[in-house]
């Protein structure tokens, strides 16, 4: 078992790509739950990654294209087909956009155990929470999707796969379950 105060901030080519494969199996509400957390997290937390995904970023523009990430991992030592960087690229771009900034390469690279911490769950459920009534709707989700420049789809079904006890809402447990489920579920 990991500490979360000695999990690596820095990982290995191998940890890399498992981890943007454990993202990959992710729904895409915990994919962008993971980028609030990440947009949050203090400097000294995400340094490491920073630095990593800077390395990738090669031409300095901030974000990380599909050139960028093949030839970031052919760096790292990994003979990945083009199909598989373009899968890589399509799981970690969660907005779509063609490219992966900063906080959505973080997202997806960083240690779930950093990820899971019980006052990064609140915080990013407060982030969902507009109106702060204790609970998110689907009203709410379309608008914190529109803020993150995510696409707005079936966010019905969304909430009716996470709402255990069918009450239209997604309460802060129903919300951290979802979490822990994903995050736990074929953790590297």
């Amino acid at each position: 078992m990991v500490d979360d105060a000695v999990a690596p901030d820095k990982p290995t080519d191998s940890a890399v790509l498992s981890r943007l494969k454990h993202f990959s199996a992710m729904n895409m509400f915990t994919k962008m739950v993971l980028k609030v957390i990440a947009e949050s997290m203090s400097e000294e937390k995400i340094g490491g990654l920073k630095k990593l995904f800077e390395m990738f970023d090669t031409d300095n523009s901030e974000t990380i294209t599909f050139d960028e990430l093949k030839d970031g991992l052919k760096r790292l030592g990994s003979a990945l087909s083009d199909k598989e960087i373009q899968t890589l690229m399509d799981v970690a771009d969660i907005d779509s956009s063609g490219t992966i900034d900063c906080s959505e390469f973080i997202a997806a690279t960083l240690h779930m155990n950093k990820l899971e911490r019980e006052e990064n769950l609140v915080s990013a459920f407060s982030f969902f929470d507009k109106d702060g009534s204790g609970f998110v709707t689907t009203d709410e989700l379309s608008q914190a999707c529109r803020g993150l420049g995510v696409d707005v789809v079936h966010l019905d079904d969304t909430v009716k796969d996470i709402d255990q006890n069918n009450d239209g809402r997604i309460s802060y447990h129903e919300f951290a379950a979802m979490m822990r489920k994903d995050i736990n579920a074929g953790k590297p």
